[in-house]
């Protein structure tokens, strides 16, 4: 299976999910309340903040295990297998531990509850989401293990199902009971059946269980500089990768860190679909290393091309019609009255995780190209310039100053790419041909915005323009592989010695 296939069956779930998510924000809002639903989300910034959990092992385990599979070495792959789950569930178990006591003791002291009642409320969900937690953490290091195997269409298909039966019966819960902890202990069960699915698959497939007893301290010490390497980086990112969040909640009354987060939520879909392409480029850049085949400078060129004709596509059709989407999104929380509030940081957040999305592919070659230091370098850079950058933004601007502080921050990552590109021959934000691409993207989103001199910006009848614009951008960039697709099935069905006319 080429990679675009494997991105497209990676990005699937994460389609599928972003789509439920978009529409279950204001639905939770609605059901559960601008103060409930604040809990939730103070809830899932810490998870977020707990990006290090695993201490960076999973990638390693899935680094050496994918460069093993490229030079064929199975007895590597099982060692490699049986040392990281030795370590891996206590130190789950142990970080998720520490989650629970940093929330059930600084949670209410870090963020503020607007009813007092709430306080314990708060505290349950820290510690039921601790378990969530360490289930999610382990259930990925199985993922890992299935992606360094290239088994995209089965985790494309168990997560659609897994992920649906979480966020679908969670919004019921949300309606029935108005209580934030039952969404989350069933959001935690869900994950505890994905776990069990991604294990017995991997006996039977892979011939891959525990197996305590193939771990060994050499192959410890082997994974030992990268994990510390990845470890750092996760600290980093956890720091980091949600400090405009944290900075919002600190600042902003607990209202405005709702609406913020909100926006911000649907906004960092946009990031999430894209990481489908994380694993592809990661695993097929660790075998080519593993097998000394294979270019890495191909596999990024493949990878940035596609990512970057779409981001161009949501960032321009996002800036075209985000009054009349956010009135539609709005309305099923209740609150269409909501749209003019998060219009001005939405449109924003959108475009800076664009940016996002396209650095997922030079992020993603930087660990099997063993550049940890520089992918360190580059992580810490971006968290201290979006530091700065919101909180500049925040006493200038309020939330729209935060918004646009963070779009501005993402300079850094396009620096990323440029780096990554010219360290493995590849073009990147050089190439010429990558900026004709987002001129006509830009072109033909100002020819559809004249349909604003003909109705108000939030009329209904624009959400035909914005489905014909979708269609026909969307249309145009599957143009190569829907024509690949027809001409491999034409050919099929044509018998070898069918007479002329046939």
């Amino acid at each position: 299976m080429s990679l675009k296939r494997q991105t497209v069956w990676n990005m699937l779930p994460l389609l599928a999910v972003s789509v439920v998510n978009i529409f279950s924000v204001p639905l939770f809002y609605r059901y559960l309340g601008a103060e409930r639903s604040a809990l939730l989300f103070d809830v899932q910034v810490l998870m977020g903040s707990f990006g290090f959990m695993d201490l960076g092992l999973g990638m390693a385990v899935g680094r050496y295990i994918g460069v093993a599979l490229g030079r064929g070495d199975g007895q590597a792959i099982r060692e490699y297998w049986a040392t990281g789950n030795a370590i891996a569930i206590p130190l789950l178990a142990g970080m998720a531990a520490v989650f629970i006591g940093a929330g059930v003791w600084l949670g209410p002291k870090w963020y503020p509850v607007a009813n007092a009642a709430d306080v314990s409320l708060l505290r349950w969900s820290f510690a039921v989401g601790g378990v969530g937690l360490w289930l999610s953490y382990y259930a990925q290091f199985w993922n890992l293990l299935a992606q360094a195997h290239l088994d995209y269409k089965f985790i494309s298909l168990l997560r659609v199902v897994i992920s649906l039966g979480q966020i679908l019966p969670a919004i019921l819960i949300a309606r029935l009971t108005a209580n934030p902890l039952l969404v989350i202990a069933w959001t935690s069960l869900a994950g505890l059946l994905q776990l069990v699915v991604y294990i017995v698959h991997a006996r039977g497939k892979y011939g891959l269980g525990l197996r305590f007893r193939e771990a060994n301290w050499a192959r410890l010490r082997e994974m030992a500089s990268f994990t510390s390497k990845t470890f750092s980086l996760l600290v980093v990112n956890s720091v980091f990768g949600q400090i405009d969040r944290l900075v919002v909640g600190r600042l902003a009354p607990q209202v405005d860190f709702t609406h913020y987060t909100m926006a911000g939520n649907v906004a960092m879909r946009l990031q999430t679909v894209s990481s489908a392409a994380s694993g592809p480029v990661y695993f097929h850049t660790s075998r080519a290393v593993g097998s000394g085949q294979g270019q890495p400078a191909q596999i990024y060129t493949a990878a940035f091309a596609m990512m970057v004709e779409w981001a161009g596509f949501a960032a321009v059709w996002i800036g075209v019609w985000s009054p009349v989407l956010l009135k539609l999104w709005l309305t099923l929380a209740h609150k269409p009255e909501l749209a003019g509030m998060l219009s001005p940081f939405f449109t924003p957040l959108c475009v800076a995780f664009c940016f996002s999305a396209v650095a997922v592919v030079s992020h993603s070659q930087l660990g099997p190209l063993n550049r940890l230091g520089t992918e360190l370098a580059f992580n810490l850079t971006l968290g201290l310039v979006v530091l700065a950058a919101v909180v500049v933004g925040w006493h200038i601007a309020g939330l729209q100053g935060v918004a646009y502080g963070f779009l501005a921050s993402r300079v850094v990552l396009v620096g990323q790419d440029i780096y990554v590109a010219r360290l493995i021959g590849a073009k990147s934000w050089l190439s010429l041909d990558v900026w004709r691409r987002m001129a006509i993207q830009a072109g033909i989103g100002g020819l559809f915005a004249l349909t604003y001199l003909l109705l108000s910006r939030d009329s209904y009848w624009l959400l035909l323009a914005a489905a014909l614009h979708a269609a026909l951008a969307s249309g145009w960039l599957l143009r190569a592989p829907l024509k690949n697709y027809f001409r491999k099935n034409i050919s099929r069905s044509v018998p070898p010695n069918a007479p002329d006319g046939f």
